[in-house]
């Protein structure tokens, strides 16, 4: 079963400078190389399956969808509540930064590593992946890449 992270790698691939989403200016290419980024951070920092559960607190935006695609990409479950998560991310001066300051505009720029291929031999259907209004969305359960990172 091919799942919305295997989607983003192949429309990288088949369409790299078509929209990921028609709302945005963001490519394919740059969803896959920056989601990819963003998924080798959150893997060092112990981001993953049945670890760390991370959190954004933000309207729709560009960045906002490279970081929801980074999470799934790394098998991290996105919670709905602050208090519930070892990250934040929230809006600040229009950028979405972690807790500590730490941009994703820096992190989406960061190198990649194998660490992400790897880890998507972790992540299966069943893999949790999102809380959307107190429920648990498990990889599987998204058809598109839009319905993956819609609110």
């Amino acid at each position: 079963m091919d799942l919305v992270i295997d989607q983003l790698a192949q429309e990288a691939e088949r369409a790299p400078r078509a929209p990921l989403l028609p709302r945005f200016a963001l490519s394919n290419a740059e969803a896959w190389a920056q989601s990819g980024s963003v998924a080798s951070w959150l893997i060092a920092q112990g981001f993953g399956p049945g670890a760390l559960s991370l959190a954004v607190s933000a309207p729709d935006s560009p960045e906002r969808v490279v970081l929801l695609l980074g999470a799934l990409r790394a098998g991290a479950l996105v919670v709905e509540t602050v208090s519930e998560a070892a990250l934040v991310f929230v809006v600040q001066a229009g950028r979405l930064v972690a807790a500590d300051g730490l941009a994703l505009a820096a992190l989406a720029q960061s190198s990649i590593d194998a660490a992400v291929a790897e880890r998507r031999l972790h992540i299966h259907a069943d893999t949790p992946a999102r809380i959307i209004r107190g429920t648990c969305r498990r990889h599987g359960d998204f058809a598109t890449i839009a319905e993956a990172v819609a609110d």
